[in-house]
């Protein structure tokens, strides 16, 4: 890679456009444009700003080095570092939610159980204190009641296997 192609990957990495870098390096736009085309050359104390700049070696910045690509090829850049940082937000994400809804559905299980329980208990004891031999128990429809908790269990098993799967993916 050129110098000029350098600078334009580097600039483009940053973010900035041309006017932007002409401006820290006080030069004009049109100056840079030529640098990066390749039509001139920046002089000595130009690229030495652009190495501080840009954060790069003198040697990074202007020999043509296959040492400098290999090692360029196995680092990990900050593209890279947001990518896999998003993917985990996102897979812990989707874990955190599924386990969020599994932690619901059995909260909602064990208390349609005990409400069950507590009905059964209660018809029981009003059954055997009251003499009327036809006392009818609440029209309670408990599996109506187990709906929404085999729901959030449903939920959060699949949000679950999502953040599994997707960490899985990555790896």
């Amino acid at each position: 890679m050129e110098l000029g192609e350098k600078i334009c990957h580097l600039r483009k990495l940053s973010g900035m456009t041309q006017e932007q870098l002409a401006e820290k390096l006080n030069i004009a736009r049109q100056t840079l444009s030529k640098w990066e085309n390749g039509t001139s050359m920046p002089d000595i104390e130009s690229v030495v700003r652009l190495s501080s700049l840009f954060h790069v070696s003198l040697d990074e910045l202007l020999l043509e080095e296959e040492r400098h690509m290999e090692e360029e090829k196995t680092q990990i850049t900050l593209e890279d570092m947001m990518r896999i940082n998003a993917h985990s937000r996102r897979t812990n994400l989707l874990f955190g939610s599924g386990l969020v809804f599994l932690a619901i559905g059995i909260i909602i299980a064990a208390f349609e159980k005990m409400l069950e329980t507590t009905t059964e208990n209660l018809t029981y004891i009003l059954y055997r204190h009251i003499a009327v031999g036809d006392f009818q128990a609440p029209p309670l429809n408990y599996e109506r009641l187990l709906l929404p908790a085999i729901l959030a269990c449903a939920v959060g098993v699949v949000l679950c296997l999502c953040g599994v799967f997707s960490r899985k993916d990555k790896h």
